[in-house]
């Protein structure tokens, strides 16, 4: 095991401890966005629109990168960065992609199996599995790694972690909206202004997913145009993570 690895391991395993503490970081990224995917999968399942089971499973997701991933990120980094333990995972021997790597894997880990979860019940109660489920994971390690990177970047944005409460509502507004928004297009998925927009972004890509008419090439060129717009959205947020993200609080 290199040294980076452990260190990765060591952070992480700091980690999971601090946000077994916190019960409103807690139920933020593992109570509610569970329960609301158990609602929506029981209560819609006998009324399904053009899209079929895709819509609400990418809806699922979105909520999942925006509540697990995205605010449990800003939440979590501003809270270490107010108690110094940023600054002081800084001075030890981990670089500090390192760091970051140990202090977002909670949260990756967590969104990641979450999904899994959704996909799962989905199966069992729909039933209803995805056609193509490499185009599936593509959608959830992209989606995950936008939410972390802007959940980075955001938390450079404020001073506290009652400030960081508020400035994540506007992108996880987005984030949802932009989702629900692509519903609209029907059977033949977003349109190309919803598309630019990562909740479109995601929804085409799982709609291509569940996609049992196409074959599998197909799905995979038709979801490239979805794929380079949350990669583009993934690169956005590192950018911004290079120019907003601190270590220490404000003086």
């Amino acid at each position: 095991m290199s040294a980076a690895t452990r260190q990765i391991r060591a952070i992480l395993t700091a980690e999971i401890r601090l946000m077994r503490r916190n019960t409103a970081i807690l139920a933020t990224s593992i109570g509610v966005p569970v329960a609301v995917a158990a609602y929506f999968v029981w209560s819609g399942r006998d009324d399904l629109g053009a899209l079929g089971w895709s819509f609400p499973v990418a809806i699922l997701f979105l909520l999942m990168f925006g509540m697990s991933v995205y605010m449990t990120t800003t939440l979590a980094l501003t809270a270490r960065r107010e108690d110094l333990y940023l600054k002081r995972l800084r001075t030890s021997e981990a670089a500090d992609g390192t760091i970051l790597a140990g202090l977002l894997s909670p949260a990756l880990l967590i969104g990641f199996a979450q999904c899994l979860v959704v996909v799962l019940i989905v199966a069992f109660f729909g039933p209803a599995t995805p056609a193509n489920p490499l185009l599936l994971l593509l959608a959830v390690l992209l989606g995950l790694a936008m939410s972390a990177a802007l959940g980075m970047a955001t938390t450079g944005l404020v001073g506290s972690t009652q400030q960081a409460d508020m400035a994540t509502m506007p992108f996880f507004i987005l984030l949802i909206g932009t989702g629900i928004w692509g519903g609209f297009g029907g059977a033949d998925g977003p349109g190309t202004a919803q598309l630019l927009l990562p909740g479109g972004a995601v929804l085409d890509v799982v709609r291509l997913a569940y996609d049992r008419e196409l074959a599998f090439l197909a799905q995979l060129t038709d979801a490239l145009p979805a794929l380079g717009v949350l990669a583009g959205w993934t690169v956005l947020g590192i950018l911004a993570v290079q120019r907003f993200f601190r270590w220490e609080p404000r003086h």
